[in-house]
C-alpha cells in the first residue's frame, strides 16, 4: 500500500512537472535559448521485467535531483557484438525516462566494456561524454567525471 502512494505521488510530481515546463514554454519563460534544460525527473519505478532476451529487468530509482536506470543484462546481451540499437530500445520500452545523450552512452560503455557485469547502473547526472571510447573506458568503467575515477556500475 505504502509503494502504491508513494509512485501515485511520485506520478503526480512527474506530470505536474511535465506540464508546467510545457507551459512555461508555450509562454516563453522557458530557459534562455542555448542554456541548457534539465530533464524531468521520471517517477520511481521498481524492479520490472522487461520480456526481453536482451534486457532481463529494469528499475528506475528518482534520487530527487537525479535519477538511475539500473537493468540486468540478458545472456544475449553478454556475448560480442550484440544488437546495443535493439537492447536500447528494450530498455526504454520496459522502464520510462528522459532520453539523455549520456544515459545512452554509459549504456553502450557497458555494452562494450562492462558486459559481464551483473547490473548495469547509468546515473542522469553524469557529463555527456562522446568520446567515451577514447576517453580510457578501462579506467572510468563507464562513470565518468566521478571523484573516485571510476567505480563497477
Amino acid at each position: 500500500m505504502l509503494g502504491s502512494t508513494r509512485t501515485a505521488r511520485a506520478t503526480k510530481r512527474f506530470a505536474l512537472l511535465a506540464a508546467t515546463t510545457l507551459v512555461a514554454t508555450l509562454l516563453g519563460a522557458g530557459p534562455a535559448a542555448g542554456q541548457a534544460q534539465a530533464a524531468p525527473l521520471p517517477p520511481d519505478q521498481g524492479w520490472r521485467s522487461c520480456g526481453s532476451l536482451l534486457i532481463k529487468k529494469a528499475s528506475v530509482d528518482n534520487r530527487g535531483n537525479m535519477f538511475e536506470v539500473n537493468m540486468v543484462p540478458g545472456h544475449a546481451l553478454r556475448v560480442p557484438h550484440p544488437s546495443v540499437g535493439v537492447a536500447w530500445g528494450d530498455l526504454r520500452n520496459c522502464v520510462t525516462f528522459p532520453n539523455l545523450d549520456t544515459l545512452r552512452q554509459q549504456f553502450d560503455c557497458h555494452a562494450a566494456f562492462a558486459r559481464k557485469e551483473q547490473e548495469w547502473n547509468m546515473e542522469s547526472d553524469r557529463q555527456s561524454n562522446p568520446d567515451w571510447k577514447t576517453d580510457n573506458p578501462l579506467q572510468h568503467r563507464c562513470n565518468w567525471d566521478s571523484s573516485d575515477g571510476g567505480g563497477s556500475s
